[in-house]
Formats: C-alpha cells, sequence, structure tokens
C-alpha cells in the first residue's frame, strides 16, 4: 500500500532515511488537504479534494493521473479545504463516500470578530444533487485494507472544536463538525489512521479505532487542527498520542507550527510529508 500526498499546506521533499520520496516536479501548495492511497490490489481511494481545482489538477498531473483514474473519495467533513476539486470528480462519476452531515447546512468560522463561509460552495450543492453521494455515519469498508472510522464519539475532556457555527433552522449555533471520520488502512505492520482536520480530537479517533478493532496503531497523518492550541492542549494531546502506542507521527495541513515542531521532539518516528511526498506502508 502506497500514501501520497497530494495536496497539502506546504510541498514537501524527500527523506531517503524514513522512505519518503518526492516525485519530480513543481508540486503547488495551498490551505488544503488531499491524500491518495493506492492499495495492493491497485485500487485508489482518495481522502479529500483540497480547497482548489487548479492546484488539485496540477499537482494529480505530476503524478501521471487523471481525474479519472481515481476510484473513489472518500471526504471526512464539509470545509471548503477538503472540497475543492469535489465538484470536478463528482463530473467525472468518482463515486463519493461521506457522512449524513457533511454538506447539511451552511458552515461558518469566526476569527478575530470577522465571520467566513467555510462550506459548500453552491455550485457543488447543485452538483450533489444529480450525483447523490454514498452516506454513512458506521464503520466501513471502502476498498481492501481501507475502511472509515464511522462518527467518532468525543470522549475527552479537552478536545473540543471552537469558533465554528452551522446554520439551523434559520439561525447559527454551535458546529462540533460531528461528521468528520478518518480513514484507517490496514498495514502488515499495524494501522495507519488518516485524519483531514482532526475536529473530534485526534485522540478521540485513535482511541475509537483501537477500541473498535484491537489491533496496534502504526501511524497517524493528517491534520490535528492545533494551530491556535495553547501550550496545555498540545501537551495532552501529544501524550494521549503517545499513549496510544503510535510509532509514527505526520501532522499535516492544519496541525500549526508550534504543535508540529512538539511532534518532532517528541516522536523518534516524526515524518515530515507535504506535497508531492509518497512512501510505502
Amino acid at each position: 500500500m502506497r500514501l501520497t500526498c497530494l495536496v497539502d499546506d506546504s510541498s514537501g521533499i524527500s527523506n531517503p532515511f524514513l522512505s519518503i520520496s518526492k516525485i519530480p516536479g513543481n508540486f503547488l501548495a495551498e490551505h488544503g488537504l488531499s491524500l491518495l492511497v493506492e492499495t495492493d490490489q491497485g485500487k485508489r481511494v482518495l481522502l479529500d479534494a483540497g480547497s482548489s481545482e487548479g492546484t488539485f489538477v496540477h499537482n494529480l498531473n505530476l503524478l501521471g493521473l487523471r481525474p479519472k483514474d481515481i476510484d473513489l473519495v472518500f471526504i471526512s467533513h464539509g470545509h471548503y479545504d477538503h472540497l475543492g476539486a469535489l465538484p470536478l470528480l463528482l463530473r467525472e462519476g468518482i463515486p463519493v463516500h461521506t457522512h449524513p452531515l457533511t454538506f447539511q447546512g451552511r458552515r461558518f468560522v469566526e476569527a478575530s470578530g470577522v465571520r467566513k463561509e467555510i462550506g459548500p460552495s453552491d455550485e457543488l450543492l447543485s452538483l450533489l444533487k444529480e450525483h447523490p453521494p454514498s452516506y454513512d455515519d458506521r464503520p466501513k469498508e471502502l476498498a481492501n485494507g481501507v475502511s472509515t472510522t464511522g462518527e467518532v464519539f468525543r470522549r475527552t475532556d479537552f478536545e473540543r472544536p471552537s469558533s465554528f457555527h452551522r446554520e439551523q433552522n434559520g439561525e447559527l449555533v454551535p458546529d462540533l463538525v460531528m461528521e468528520e471520520q478518518a480513514l484507517c488502512l490496514s498495514t502488515r505492520h499495524g494501522l495507519v489512521v488518516l485524519t483531514g482536520c482532526g475536529h473530534p480530537g485526534v485522540v478521540n479517533i485513535l482511541s475509537q479505532v483501537r477500541m473498535h478493532t484491537g489491533r496496534k496503531l502504526l501511524m497517524a497523518a493528517g491534520g490535528f487542527h492545533l494551530g491556535k492550541a495553547d501550550a496545555n492542549l498540545l501537551l495532552r494531546t501529544v501524550d494521549g498520542m503517545k499513549q496510544a502506542g503510535l510509532e509514527k507521527v505526520a501532522p499535516m495541513h492544519c496541525t500549526g507550527f508550534a504543535a508540529t515542531k512538539l511532534f518532532s521532539d517528541r516522536f523518534p518516528g516524526f515524518l515530515l510529508l507535504g506535497a508531492g511526498c509518497s512512501m510505502e506502508l
């Protein structure tokens, strides 16, 4: 099984000592995430679609692939930085899987007193009516060795999404991003957990995977949403991930510099992945 970072906030570099290769070409970076999983049976499963069609297509071309070469798409949650190329993929007829709440209601974030809409575009909502996804909030196998976590139960007392709102019945209500799910990849060395943003809390996600599978956790990779976390939250998150028994951790996208630095200090198996980076699992 191979994992390739198609879109991330940074463009990565190779590291032969950690078996990370960098595909040739000038990969573009943007605030978004898209990870490509290629199974041993040749299936291509995409986690999320970045924040723009242009960056997605440019980077996909550098892999020597076209949108129609993707077998299925899993959307972790309904924020714009994970939905950018989804209209293109829907038009190509690629099957899409996600939670029933992913595209429900307008979504907002507040920063410095300014409210910004961050949900799906009108174009995407229109296309979803013509090409409805497969919705499920339970764990589901998407391809051999690739499964969803199902809706994540919130167990910790320190992982709480903040500043998010959702439109419901004409009013804005707090949005806990209940729809966000992660992917689990089954490898011969253990499970690899891929997160979109980790809004439910990456420790919650890992705890749920351990409880449902009973299997060893090898690696967590993706967005951990710690960019604005205080020192207490950072330390408790890193400690919780270490207690989960992870050997490797690859913080990406919305994790933030301070958290990424802390992971690099605390995890011998720290990996720095960016757009264009690829590794065998």
